[in-house]
């Protein structure tokens, strides 16, 4: 390699001399560019939490002022209930379970809306590396799919089998969640230090990942509307000796939006840029939400319309999940149930079975032949999402070596083992037609007893927004 290919271009990292960086593209911002953050801390313009089996409404109003940094943070904290005293958060979505619903409008335009939040939270939370788990997320947002190996007393060089690791050693064979993650109502010593976590407002709209907005050039009001989760279920995981089905209510003395405003160079350039751009176009994605109920007492055979005509859908997620989970588990309700087939061919209590899938628009089939294998399944999510930091039991279920041991008196084995059964496809049609996409399933040996009772599709499909003199219009691509 030459050394002028080893050399950074200039024009890389510096601002052009004949104008200044597109600001909204987060990418094409120099890294030496001059900037300058303000941070306020808002309160929510409405807060109202739910009561038994109803959700709850958040609101948070922004103000229109230079650039909405992406990794601006919502905080949220839970009251523990007065009857237990080791609530915590479940491991794989972490203080996302306390959100149904997220939505982000500009006046009357609905810029991203995302129906069933936490579900899709749990697929694109599978993406998170084990270290980043234990040193970071269990920290910020209560997140813990960590994997450590358990090694047998006599034997410290073999481990037979894994589990959740989240820096503590065991207590014998369970595991203890860290001091400062525990939700203790026993006294109100122990409710005053329940732990605050932080969810990240490009994990909440994705398109901010590789976008931010220019509030400055918007002259309507921008919101963001969260729905609660019921507070009695769907928030958290208990141990094995607490109550069930309790209340945990949100403390609105931590409820707090920390917005980031970036104001770029020393002089005059966001003016430049405003006067520059005052019809500006980007385009993002945005993701729709279709819920099929399921009969998990026989066999089941899908052919369902998820709808999206006529718009430009990139990819297709769907999750098995069982709504009647409740809080005495390590995962709540956000499992999603996979094949775990056992020795003779059929499905062990609990899972999908044997399945087999396939998506049809435009008149053709995304694959020739339905897919029904489970190494080919994980390989189409690998492609559609990236590498997900799961291992064979927990995606599917055979030759698992999870761990009989515990995590607050709950075991890995049976709350871990084939419940992060995702599919994802990456369309390769082109615009989706006027009769939509149809999810084809066939699952021929669906367990009736802890089976999954719904089947949850997020179709990701591109937006374009439009800001002309102060005004955004948002339209389907």
């Amino acid at each position: 390699m030459s050394q002028s290919q080893l050399d950074v271009d200039p024009a890389a990292v510096a601002p052009s001399m004949d104008g200044i960086p597109d600001f909204v593209k987060l990418g094409s911002i120099p890294v030496d560019y001059v900037q300058r953050v303000e941070t306020d801390l808002l309160e929510s313009v409405v807060q109202l939490d739910g009561s038994t089996d109803r959700t709850g409404f958040c609101r948070f109003t922004l103000q229109n002022k230079g650039f909405l940094h992406s990794h601006s943070k919502l905080f949220l904290s839970l009251i523990p209930n007065a009857t237990n005293n080791d609530a915590f958060m479940p491991v794989q979505v972490g203080v996302g379970a306390l959100i149904q619903r997220a939505v982000l409008k500009v006046g009357n335009q609905v810029i991203n809306e995302i129906s069933d939040w936490s579900q899709l939270h749990a697929v694109k939370s599978s993406l998170i590396s084990n270290e980043i788990n234990k040193e970071r997320e269990q920290y910020m947002t209560g997140r813990l799919m960590n994997h450590g190996f358990r090694y047998e007393a006599e034997n410290y060089e073999l481990a037979p089998t894994y589990g959740l690791a989240n820096g503590r050693e065991y207590n014998g064979i369970d595991l203890k969640q860290m001091p400062f993650a525990k939700m203790d109502g026993a006294t109100a010593a122990t409710v005053a230090t329940s732990p605050v976590y932080s969810v990240d407002l490009s994990d909440l709209f994705p398109f901010l990942k590789t976008h931010q907005l220019p509030l400055y050039m918007i002259d309507q009001p921008i919101n963001i509307e969260l729905t609660w989760s019921p507070p009695n279920k769907a928030r958290t995981c208990i141990n094995t000796n607490d109550t069930v089905n309790l209340p945990y209510t949100i403390d609105t003395t931590e409820l707090k939006f920390c917005a980031d405003y970036i104001f770029y160079g020393a002089g005059d350039e966001m003016t430049r840029y405003a006067d520059a751009n005052k019809d500006l176009s980007f385009s993002f994605v945005d993701y729709r939400s279709n819920v099929a109920t399921i009969d998990s007492t026989a066999a089941v055979t899908v052919v369902r319309n998820i709808g999206m005509a006529n718009r430009m859908v990139t990819r297709v997620i769907t999750v098995f999940n069982r709504d009647a989970l409740g809080d005495q588990t390590l995962l709540n309700k956000y499992g999603s149930l996979g094949l775990n087939v056992d020795a003779t061919g059929g499905a062990t209590d609990g899972a999908v079975g044997n399945l087999s899938y396939n998506l049809r628009y435009n008149d053709r089939y995304e694959f020739a032949t339905d897919v029904n294998n489970s190494a080919r399944l994980f390989s189409l999510l690998t492609d559609s999402e990236g590498v997900p930091f799961l291992t064979k039991g927990e995606y599917c279920g055979n030759d698992a070596v999870l761990t009989a041991n515990t995590f607050e008196g709950l075991r890995d084995d049976q709350n871990l083992s084939n419940n992060f059964f995702y599919i994802s496809t990456r369309l390769t049609g082109g615009r989706v037609g006027s009769k939509g996409i149809e999810i084809h399933l066939n699952a021929t040996d669906l367990r009736t007893a802890n089976g999954p009772t719904s089947i949850r599709c997020y179709a990701e499909y591109l937006r374009v927004a439009r800001l002309r003199n102060g005004i955004l219009d948002i339209a389907n691509a």
